[in-house]
């Protein structure tokens, strides 16, 4: 079992799913991406601005997809940093991987904030 809780937005599953059903492929390499970073959050390969600022990104193969995510020990560690743009400390414990948002290097125009 891994240390990390794995707690996925709302958009962050839908999305996941219609990955699942269009690019099957690609939904086992993501899986795979997100049991490692259950093991270790700390892997990312750098921050997000914009949108999602302050927030991690990690690369799911050159030129596929992109996870955007934060863990709530970090969060909390920091005084709750994100505290407002995520908003649900009372519901996720410390040891939670929150994944916001999932998208093809395409797709990275149409990035939004979102909600649980």
């Amino acid at each position: 079992m891994p240390p990390y809780s794995y707690y996925p937005t709302k958009k962050f599953t839908a999305r996941l799913s219609k990955i699942e059903r269009k690019d099957p492929p690609g939904y086992s390499r993501i899986q795979e991406v997100l049991q490692r970073l259950l093991y270790n959050p700390d892997a990312a390969d750098g921050r997000m601005i914009g949108t999602h600022h302050g927030r991690f990104k990690k690369y799911v193969g050159r030129r596929d997809y992109r996870l955007i995510y934060y863990y709530c020990e970090l969060c909390r560690k920091q005084n709750k940093l994100l505290e407002e743009k995520c908003g649900h400390c009372e519901v996720v414990q410390d040891n939670s991987v929150i994944f916001f948002e999932v998208y093809h290097k395409n797709e990275m125009k149409n990035l939004r904030d979102t909600d649980f």
